[in-house]
């Protein structure tokens, strides 16, 4: 069970993908095939349903964590350094270099960096909160705009 489905945001359009474990990809605005077809509103699974309902409370300012599961498939660890990732709060940033030490490898920051570059689950694993060493923004998939956008959201001060 494959279903894709997109929904409407402040950053573009995103889409969704999940199976029977959770939520496995998300597709930036600059990532998605606009001809795809999406699993309709009425055979949606619970997890697609609450994947969009979270989104939309997240750009609603009602959430600022998810809840809904993931199926990170990522080396041993990019996932490890996504899975910190997760656990930086709503309105609030890291380095590349503090993620890879609570990965378990103070000197790979580099790595965590390839980690969040390769995040397939953007905003569900918020590595739009995760900055270089020197307090700039770093990099983004979907555009530095996207990211300033994001942390402005949740209130973070982007002026650097």
């Amino acid at each position: 069970m494959n279903e894709f489905a997109t929904i409407e945001t402040p950053i573009g359009t995103l889409g969704v993908r999940t199976n029977f474990k959770g939520v496995y990809r998300l597709h930036l605005a600059n990532d998605v095939d606009h001809h795809e077809t999406e699993t309709p509103a009425n055979e949606q699974s619970p997890i697609l349903k609450r994947a969009l309902k979270e989104l939309q409370e997240y750009f609603d300012g009602d959430r600022e964590s998810f809840s809904v599961p993931l199926d990170l498939r990522m080396p041993p660890f990019y996932k490890k350094a996504l899975l910190e990732v997760v656990k930086v709060p709503y309105g609030k940033t890291v380095s590349y270099q503090e993620i890879a030490k609570r990965a378990g490898n103070a000197k790979a920051s580099r790595a965590a960096g390839s980690a969040n570059a390769n995040n397939p689950i953007a905003i569900f694993i918020p590595c739009h909160r995760v900055l270089a060493t020197n307090g700039t923004l770093g990099g983004y998939g979907g555009g530095l705009d996207k990211k300033m956008i994001l942390l402005e959201h949740e209130g973070v001060d982007v002026r650097f």
